[in-house]
């Protein structure tokens, strides 16, 4: 199996314990199908948050389990129904899936999608689809001997309409899924511009010591105000931006073409301005506007790209 720029471009996934037992496993670059999971090690088994999206990248991240315990994963939380967290179920066939019922709902509707036309360069191994075995909305609580797990939604439709957040009381960590890409653009095409504003301020008041975000690197301390304002300020200028587009009459392709991306242009996926701008354009009371649907959307961002299909080293 080819290592599809793995080892070559981006280096391996980043192991760190964040908290004794608490691991982050941190995929560089974070771009397009290079997600970030987890895991937490009790005496008697391990729970991983999320699985990644190839694979060669499940394999990999299954290796990195494996050199801290020998331990079997015994449960595995999908904190959204994005592929990139949930094309690993299969790879884990002794654990129990749990997830927000959304999220099961949109995988069984979805299966496997077929990502090669927008993907063309991935290897996506031999996937298989495996969907969550226990479902949840509101919150529940994991006890995996001495360390408590607290999932919970947040009762809106946000990054989507399942999203799950995995909070650990007594070690100070937060796993938020892909309500956080820390030093990427932010992605609501899915979901709600809105509805991530609103989930940072939830994400803000757990007082986390450590978050561990969808894509991007773990932070803490100082870094986690820094970060949570950035992402804000990211999601207010979309915005802004379709206010701007709603009153000279242009469609959110139209619009996004005439943005000047200035503070935001270090921000890898850029492209995401337009999917995000349809978002808000539908949520914006000003707007006559009908959805396009999804295809139509990452079309347009395919057309704000200059035509390049996104950059992709998974």
């Amino acid at each position: 199996m080819s290592t599809n720029h793995l080892h070559e471009n981006l280096g391996p996934g980043l192991l760190e314990e964040v908290a004794p037992n608490v691991f982050s496993y941190v995929q560089p670059d974070g771009t397009w199908f290079i997600n970030n999971t987890g895991f937490i090690i009790g005496n008697s088994g391990v729970v991983s948050i999320d699985t990644t999206s190839t694979e060669f990248r499940n394999r990999a991240y299954i290796d990195a389990i494996a050199s801290v315990t020998s331990q079997p994963v015994k449960l595995l939380v999908n904190t959204h129904h994005h592929a990139d967290h949930t094309h690993g179920n299969y790879l884990f066939p002794e654990a129990t899936i749990i997830s927000h019922a959304s999220c099961r709902d949109v995988m069984l509707a979805t299966g496997i999608p077929d990502y090669r036309a927008a993907f063309p360069t991935v290897d996506w191994g031999d996937l298989k689809f495996r969907a969550p075995d226990i479902t949840f909305e509101g919150s529940t609580t994991i006890h995996l001997d001495d360390v408590t797990i607290d999932l919970f939604d947040l009762g809106f439709v946000a990054h989507t309409e399942g999203d799950v957040l995995a909070w650990l009381p007594d070690r100070g960590v937060l796993f938020t899924g892909d309500l956080i890409f820390h030093g990427g653009t932010p992605f609501a095409l899915f979901g709600s511009v809105q509805g991530t504003l609103d989930a940072l301020d939830v994400i803000e008041r757990q007082e986390a010591e450590v978050i561990v975000p969808g894509h991007g690197p773990a932070f803490a301390g100082s870094q986690i105000k820094d970060v949570l304002d950035s992402q804000r300020s990211y999601l207010r200028f979309v915005q802004q931006t379709a206010e701007l587009g709603i009153a000279a009459g242009r469609t959110p392709v139209e619009q996004a073409s005439q943005t000047d991306l200035s503070e935001f242009q270090h921000l890898t996926d850029s492209e995401r301005l337009a999917g995000n701008l349809h978002v808000a354009y539908r949520e914006n009371p000003k707007a006559d506007y009908q959805w396009v649907g999804f295809e139509s959307a990452i079309t347009d961002m395919i057309v704000f790209n200059g035509g390049q299909l996104p950059h992709c080293l998974a």
